[in-house]
């Protein structure tokens, strides 16, 4: 069995911005024994006298999408309210199947307000009293040095977010409103940092103290808006929500067909298909028009055709000509599909560059700060 890890490995997991790594796929065993969710019963989640029942696929959805519900009253519930489309006894389609998450609204508001409140108190005193003007005669207390006090118990606060991350097992509130702490907070740090430093970025360290907060903001809004955007794209897009896996595995099928098409006819089809519908439908405006437009898939490929239609009359014998409009809906569907792989990549993409600046603000911010001290003491 391998040795548990240290303090120093316990304390790098808690920390540890990067999503967990996935089990490997079990398959060395010949007899595997399926199971099932247990509703986290007998566990930690829910212990002794707890009044109300925890799921920890629940408390774990950064997002809140995630709820479990019954579905019969559920799905009775709003459906009077917003209507839904039944597909079968148990999947319906609906604009908005959650419940109004009323903490989540007063979370919002603690945030904006608070926010607000500290940028307000702030630039006032700024614009009053300077950065390095001591608060009285005796003190040592400046802007200077409250904005870098304040700054530093925001970033605090917006590391909670990942230390939560690691506890899934046990209660510790709800993951979709540590998240909510940590933009607020983020932001009232970069509002607050930002003052701190003032118009001068200092020597070489601060300045890539600098930087590298400023690609953190960055990189943390633009997660932000691609959580709130992109889905609603999806959703436009494609109507149903389809899995990643589902339509990577869709995506290959479609060019193994489309490819299987360009090899199996004659030279005149084959360069129709190379120059007329690779050209055409898979390039890169023909991608932008999936996300620009967003046209029902059956309007999208009858165009196709029609677009298609005069040289498919061209070619000698009606097996050419539909080989041609099958190479051309085929063409058409595999962009449809890219395009919905493509969003569901750009969910994760910013991630990477998000945990890269946020170790390097780290890095560089116990640098600062530790000459900071060190400097102010002697």
């Amino acid at each position: 069995a391998p040795a548990p890890p240290g303090w120093g490995g316990r304390l790098g997991g808690l920390l540890n911005v990067a999503p967990p790594a996935p089990p490997p796929p079990v398959t060395e065993t010949e007899n595997l024994l399926a199971a099932k969710c247990n509703l986290c019963d007998n566990t930690p989640m829910n212990p002794k006298g707890a009044r109300r029942h925890k799921y920890s696929c629940e408390e774990n959805c950064p997002t809140g999408a995630l709820v479990r519900v019954n579905p019969r009253e559920y799905f009775a519930e709003a459906g009077s309210r917003i209507g839904l489309v039944y597909q079968d006894r148990t999947h319906a389609i609906g604009r908005n199947i959650h419940k109004r998450d009323t903490p989540a609204l007063l979370w919002h508001a603690l945030g904006i307000l608070t926010t607000a409140v500290i940028t307000l108190a702030f630039a006032r005193w700024l614009s009053r009293t300077g950065l390095d003007e001591t608060i009285g005669a005796s003190s040592w207390l400046t802007a200077r040095w409250l904005t870098g006090f304040v700054g530093l118990a925001a970033v605090a606060l917006v590391m909670t977010y990942p230390v939560r991350k690691q506890i899934y097992r046990r209660r510790a509130g709800p993951l979709r409103y540590w998240m909510l702490v940590h933009v607020y907070a983020g932001l009232i740090a970069g509002v607050v940092l930002l003052m701190h430093g003032g118009r001068s970025t200092g020597g070489l360290l601060t300045s890539l103290l600098m930087v590298s907060f400023d690609l953190t903001i960055l990189t943390g809004l633009l997660g932000v808006a691609c959580y709130l955007l992109l889905p609603r794209v999806m959703t436009s897009i494609e109507g149903e929500p389809l899995l990643v896996e589902d339509l990577r595995a869709r995506r290959d099928e479609l060019r193994e067909q489309l490819a299987r098409v360009g090899a199996e006819t004659d030279a005149s089809v084959r360069e129709l298909v190379a120059r007329r519908v690779r050209g055409r439908f898979l390039s890169l405006p023909f991608l932008l028009r999936q996300y620009v437009r967003r046209e029902d898939l059956k309007t999208l490929l009858a165009e196709a055709r029609e677009e298609l239609e005069a040289e498919a009359a061209a070619l000698p014998g009606t097996q050419s000509r539909r080989t041609l409009l099958e190479a051309v809906e085929t063409a058409v569907t595999l962009r449809r599909v890219e395009s919905l792989v493509y969003l569901h990549q750009l969910l994760k993409l910013w991630l990477a560059p998000h945990v890269v600046a946020t170790s390097l603000m780290l890095a560089l911010m116990v640098v600062h700060v530790v000459q900071v001290v060190f400097f102010a003491v002697r």
